[in-house]
């Protein structure tokens, strides 16, 4: 009999974890969907960035891979200036 017991404390064991997994997997993708929505939504501000709303040297948010036309950036808060730059500037490819 302990043998059956045991067998049967296995069983539901087995039973709770695998019931469980599902619920473990959807929190994890869960949480990871939230994590990386808000490192999508979050840009840095002007003063973190050293933006400034004129060129520098030549160089200018236009001609940057992370302007976005006519007034915004992907990774600086808006707006921004096309004649703008900041020190994250990374010129687009000729």
């Amino acid at each position: 009999m302990t043998d059956s017991s045991s067998l049967i404390r296995k069983q539901l064991c087995r039973r709770s974890l695998l019931k469980s997994v599902p619920l473990i997997a959807g929190a994890i993708i869960s949480t990871n969907a939230v994590a990386q929505s808000v490192l999508a939504q979050t840009k840095l501000t002007h003063e973190a960035a050293k933006y400034q709303d004129q060129p520098k040297d030549g160089l200018q948010c236009s001609n940057c891979v992370q302007f976005v036309a006519p007034a915004s950036c992907t990774v600086v808060e808006d707006p921004i200036a096309a004649t703008g730059w900041c020190q994250l500037f990374v010129a687009k490819p000729a």
